[in-house]
């Protein structure tokens, strides 16, 4: 699916409500911006190690 029609798709939820042409054109940015960032942050994620752990207090037990 290339751009416009992802940008199209979403902004299909959206039918039956009134917006002015600067509006929507705001919106498919928006879209379009958020989608690029996903895919950096995705990238990002793949080669960079993330580390899990769990803290706790020293002495005490979450949850006690």
């Amino acid at each position: 699916m290339n751009d416009n029609n992802r940008v199209a798709h979403r902004l299909a939820f959206l039918d039956g409500a009134a917006f002015s042409q600067a509006d929507l054109e705001s919106m498919a940015a928006e879209i379009e911006d958020n989608e690029r960032i996903i895919a950096e942050l995705e990238e990002f994620a793949q080669t960079t190690p993330w580390i899990s752990l769990q803290v706790q207090p020293a002495g005490k037990k979450v949850g006690s």
